[in-house]
């Protein structure tokens, strides 16, 4: 009798088993269709570099670093030597996400987890050190000024806000605008708008952003005989970082010191990897009209080019480590991990190589992609 009631409990359970079997196989094909897209800007890579909180170091302040590391050394050898920055605005004070950051430190040093329910508990913070907001005075002493793009020619516009503004006027910063407007009535309007501001202007109708051509004399505005010793007395501005529309330096040279613009900028290679010589420079400094102007190189703090004379066979994305994400705007860049020290070293050869050149100054790029990586934070 019991044999007979196992036999009947095995056929039950082995007849339970195929019908799920079967329930399930019918059932993958509906949900493989209930799958959502993947999103086009789905990146994978960032997918992997979500870290734990504890892990998360403060990427403004590292920018920070880097800046007033390559600043402190023009200081201590050549006084004069002018820093731009290109953006950069949201390093000039203290910002909310580093707060949020400090919270999420103190609260896992706690003992709480961001899947934890006395997590938020624990983010208790009636008052910060420093308040967002604060300026950061270390950042700041070190610059001379800022580049600003679009505050005229963009719906989307880089209008500064008004504590930026506050922080131009007490430390005594100089602005220069970069504007791509879609029509030359539009770069008029942008020029002139800003001219009221005193704040010089490079102006194109070329929003690819390239910065290839040298205008004709009749475009250039405000043209000034004076001799050009600080930023603060530019009226005008040259930026040409592009140099495909010329089939050799000496042709680039030639046709740049033929204008009268009071500030030049260059970048210190002629097709990324053909260097420029002091003499280069010196010639660049003098105006058609005779009269001395300011020559400033570009620099890219954060990303990492394969045309660049640093460029080491076998390198690619990953490899090595630091060389982390492929740059959205340009195809031969690779942002980098700017604090790593392999990478600090080539910065500090290159700046190092720009101030020897004779250069005025330099225009520091890539200081926003500290926002690459605060993107793959999960900390809000």
């Amino acid at each position: 009798m019991k044999k007979n009631i196992k036999k009947v409990l095995f056929m039950i359970k082995t007849a339970y088993f195929y019908l799920i079997c079967l329930i399930l196989s019918l059932s993958f094909p509906v949900k493989a269709q209930e799958q959502p897209q993947i999103p086009e800007d789905y990146d994978p890579l960032e997918e992997q570099l979500k870290i734990e909180g504890a892990y998360v170091p403060n990427y403004r302040e590292l920018m920070r670093d880097v800046i007033v590391a390559l600043g402190q050394y023009a200081r201590e050898n050549k006084s004069d030597f002018q820093i731009i920055i290109d953006g950069g605005q949201e390093l000039l004070t203290r910002g909310e996400w580093e707060n949020d950051l400090d919270d999420l430190h103190r609260a896992e040093m706690a003992g709480a987890k961001t899947d934890d329910e006395r997590f938020l508990l624990k983010l208790f913070a009636p008052e910060h050190p420093i308040a967002v907001g604060s300026p950061i005075r270390r950042y700041i002493s070190i610059v001379n000024g800022i580049l600003v793009t679009n505050q005229v020619c963009s719906e989307k516009t880089g209008k500064l806000s008004a504590g930026v503004e506050k922080i131009v006027k007490e430390y005594g910063l100089s602005l220069i605008g970069v504007e791509h407007c879609s029509s030359d009535k539009e770069k008029k309007n942008a020029v002139l708008t800003l001219a009221e501001k005193k704040i010089p202007v490079h102006a194109d109708t070329d929003k690819t952003a390239i910065f290839d051509t040298v205008p004709e004399r009749s475009e250039l505005f405000l043209e000034n005989p004076a001799n050009i010793n600080s930023v603060a007395k530019v009226r005008n501005v040259l930026m040409l970082t592009d140099t495909r529309n010329f089939t050799d330096k000496d042709l680039l040279i030639k046709t740049l010191s033929n204008t009268n613009y009071d500030l030049l900028i260059v970048d210190p290679f002629f097709k990324s990897s053909i260097p420029f010589t002091k003499e280069d420079v010196k010639q660049l400094q003098t105006k058609k009209v005779g009269a001395k102007r300011l020559v400033f190189a570009v620099l890219n703090v954060a990303k990492a080019q394969d045309t660049r004379l640093y460029w080491e066979k076998g390198w690619k994305q990953g490899e090595p480590a630091w060389l982390r994400f492929q740059s959205k705007t340009d195809p031969s860049g690779l942002i980098v991990d700017y604090w790593n020290p392999a990478w600090k070293r080539i910065l500090g050869v290159y700046f190092k190589s720009i101030m020897e050149l004779g250069f005025d100054g330099i225009v520091l790029q890539g200081i926003d992609e500290h926002k690459t990586y605060e993107r793959i934070i999960p900390i809000n």
